[in-house]
C-alpha cells in the first residue's frame, strides 16, 4: 500500500509541475542582444520587426510590422506563448506602403505577464529557409 501512495504522490507532483510557467528556452536567451521585448528589433540581415504599441494587452488587437529586404519573402509566421504554452496562432502579413503588416491578438492566461514569441520563417532567392524570432510581452 505505501508504494501505491508514493506512486500517486509522485504522479500528482509531476502533473502540478507540468502546469506551471515554462522557463525561457535556450533559443529565447540567445536572441540578438540589441533586441528588447516590445521594441524595434533590427536583425543582421536587414530585417526589422516592431509592434504598433509598446503595451500589449491580451485579447486586444495590435499590429506587427515587418520590413524585409527585397531578396527575402515570408514563408510562414506564427505566435507561441513562451511563459506558458497555449498552442500557436498563425500570422499573415500583408503589404502596406513599404512594409508588411499583420494583425495580432493573443489570448489571456492565468499569468498576468506573459512572454510571446513570433517565429518568422523567411525564404531567400535560393529557396533556403531561415527562422527569425521576435519576443514581446503582454500584460493585463
Amino acid at each position: 500500500m505505501p508504494i501505491k501512495l508514493l506512486v500517486v504522490f509522485l504522479s500528482a507532483l509531476h502533473m502540478l509541475m507540468a502546469c506551471g510557467p515554462q522557463p525561457l528556452s535556450i533559443e529565447a536567451q540567445t536572441q540578438d542582444a540589441s533586441c528588447r521585448p516590445n521594441q524595434l528589433c533590427e536583425y543582421d540581415n536587414q530585417v526589422k520587426i516592431w509592434l504598433s504599441e509598446q503595451q500589449i494587452t491580451p485579447e486586444t488587437p495590435f499590429e506587427i510590422h515587418l520590413s524585409l529586404p527585397s531578396t527575402l519573402l515570408v514563408h510562414s509566421a506564427k505566435l507561441e506563448g513562451i511563459t506558458m504554452y497555449m498552442g500557436y496562432i498563425p500570422v499573415f502579413f500583408e503589404p502596406r506602403n513599404d512594409i508588411l503588416v499583420a494583425q495580432g491578438l493573443v489570448g489571456i492566461c492565468s499569468e498576468r505577464n506573459m512572454t510571446w514569441k513570433l517565429t518568422l520563417e523567411v525564404k531567400n532567392p535560393q529557396g533556403q529557409l531561415k527562422q527569425i524570432f521576435y519576443y514581446f510581452d503582454a500584460t493585463y
